[in-house]
């Protein structure tokens, strides 16, 4: 072989080694994509909701593979979505509103790049006690110790809401931040007298209270829930029905609001709009795997929404007449 023949020989194979080294870290990229979801506690409803959902996209949509996080729950769900920390999140939609509005105590921080992939389900409002604590209702809890949820929790900012348009403040409760699951164990050793939980229904939380101990969900003074519904239009009114729970001897008047999934705006469309689409195409998977799947469909999915929809989830939802 020439010296110029060999020369050539090895600039060819230079650049062909080259080509393929390209093609294979674009074909890796593609094929690889990891996202994570940010969810709340194990035993509230995001969590188990968030890993069916991550599961369905793994499966169907090629080259993606999602995991369920968990974490402190809306608020801190939204700032990680803002900050890229996570690529999608469940959070409450009245909590989600006032950290995307930079409303107080948001304002000097707000979660303006976050934006909307669904609406999922309603969010059930829930205050346990024991049923022989002499709390019969929520004016009652004046002096007592409530773990009114994880710090930065939609249920700790929503909760608070509620319990204000009862006359009751954190100067005349001892508030202990606990989650889900930390409240209901406290509940059991003696250490709180009632947990606020705000979660789809069933709650496993409070199934597994229920089941170990009698305990009751308070009701919603008539004229508080009025007030709120008037002045919250995220609300909604709920009844938990008395079978829901082991020991429960009446219906519960309560209110609810969406929870949604977001994620940023600058998550590329046609990302989302797959992610949109392999949801939706797969609601009866989520209505298996867990409760308030059943309540995940898409004549619902745009129902409520406190925060933007992503151009993604909205090219999805006008292909499928959802929206105009």
């Amino acid at each position: 072989m020439s010296r110029i023949t060999r020369s050539s020989y090895f600039v060819i194979v230079f650049v062909l080694t080259l080509i393929l080294i390209f093609s294979f870290c674009l074909t890796s990229s593609a094929a690889n994509k990891a996202i994570s979801i940010g969810t709340g506690g194990v035993t509230g409803t995001y969590y188990p909701l968030g890993g069916c959902i991550a599961n369905i996209i793994s499966q169907y949509l090629e080259g993606v593979f999602a995991t369920a996080e968990t974490s402190g729950g809306s608020v801190a769900n939204m700032r990680m979505v803002q900050n890229g920390e996570i690529q999608m999140g469940f959070v409450g939609a009245t909590s989600g509103y006032r950290v995307f509005s930079g409303l107080p105590p948001y304002d000097e921080d707000p979660g303006d790049d976050v934006r909307s992939i669904a609406a999922l389900y309603p969010e059930t409002y829930q205050l346990i006690v024991l049923k022989d604590s002499g709390i019969n209702c929520i004016a009652d809890l004046k002096g007592k110790k409530v773990a009114v949820g994880a710090p930065g929790s939609g249920t700790e900012y929503a909760g608070k809401i509620i319990l204000e348009e009862h006359g009751i403040n954190y100067k005349n409760i001892t508030p202990n931040f606990l989650s889900f699951g930390e409240g209901v164990t406290a509940l059991k050793d003696g250490f709180v007298d009632a947990v606020v939980i705000f979660a789809g229904i069933p709650t496993s939380s409070v199934i597994d209270v229920s089941s170990t101990l009698d305990v009751k969900l308070l009701n919603l003074d008539p004229v508080a829930k009025k007030g709120l519904l008037e002045n919250n239009k995220l609300y909604t009114p709920v009844v938990i029905p008395k079978d829901m729970y082991k020991g429960m001897e009446e219906d519960v008047d309560t209110l609810g609001t969406p929870a949604i999934l977001v994620t940023n705006i600058e998550q590329d469309e046609k990302f989302i709009y797959e992610i949109t689409k392999t949801i939706f195409e797969h609601t009866e998977e989520l209505a298996n795997a867990h409760a308030k799947g059943k309540d995940i469909t898409l004549d619902t999915a745009t129902i409520g929404l406190s925060i933007p929809l992503h151009p993604g989830a909205e090219k999805y939802y006008k292909e499928m007449g959802i929206i105009k």
